[in-house]
């Protein structure tokens, strides 16, 4: 699974200064921003696995950063490449790395991306954590119920397939029983409120009739 890291820094460094190169190599999805505004947006469009903030000729203000992000709600671990006085009064998940040390950036990023592997899925408009059972959509969490995180995560993990009422039941309730089925019902309705702009006109979660249900990747 790609892992995608936003790489905060200043956009005048010359290449020996930034770690663009270095991550990409890595194998990471890496966004670049150099302002916290840019930052901020980015987080909340992209939800990054892995923050990492070059401290390198940059006037950015990382503890202003932190304070705007936490007021998100997303959860997103740091690796600062400078200074530990730096970082700031920073969470356990913070990686703090001296300048200059390509191995132990690379120690690092690994480190702070051992937990992150499987957390989200990724599709169009949506992104789904799996530890925190929330979703972003167009920069906004959604916290979910256990049912709506395992009823959602099955239809997007059969993204483009009618799912029959039958297998939703048997795969978020755990039951055979089809005599009433308003739970699932009620269910469905409150995700729908969630991913769709018009929620009586859903585009995205589709209703089959004598079936079950469809959610679709990219909605026309």
């Amino acid at each position: 699974m790609t892992m995608h890291v936003l790489l905060i820094e200043n956009s005048s460094l010359d290449q020996s200064e930034s770690l663009l190169a270095n991550l990409t190599e890595q194998g990471y999805e890496v966004a670049v921003s150099a302002t916290p505004e840019a930052a901020l947006e980015t987080t909340k469009t992209l939800w990054p696995n892995l923050i990492v903030f070059n401290s390198a000729n940059t006037l950015f203000n990382l503890a202003s950063f932190q304070l705007a992000l936490d007021q998100t709600k997303l959860n997103v671990p740091y690796v600062v490449v400078g200074d530990k006085n730096l970082a700031g009064d920073t969470s356990s998940e913070t990686i703090v790395v001296a300048p200059g040390k390509t191995q132990q950036l690379s120690q690092g990023l690994k480190k702070a991306a051992s937990n992150q592997k499987n957390r989200f899925i990724r599709v169009p408009g949506l992104t789904l954590d799996c530890y925190k059972h929330q979703m972003l959509r167009h920069g906004k969490v959604y916290n979910l119920t256990p049912k709506e995180f395992k009823l959602l995560f099955l239809l997007v993990s059969h993204h483009d397939q009618v799912l029959s009422r039958k297998t939703i039941m048997q795969e978020v309730w755990e039951t055979d029983y089809l005599g009433d089925t308003r739970t699932l019902d009620v269910h469905i309705r409150w995700i729908r409120e969630k991913i769709e702009d018009n929620p009586s006109r859903p585009q995205r979660l589709i209703t089959i009739r004598g079936t079950g249900y469809r959610f679709i990747l990219t909605p026309e």
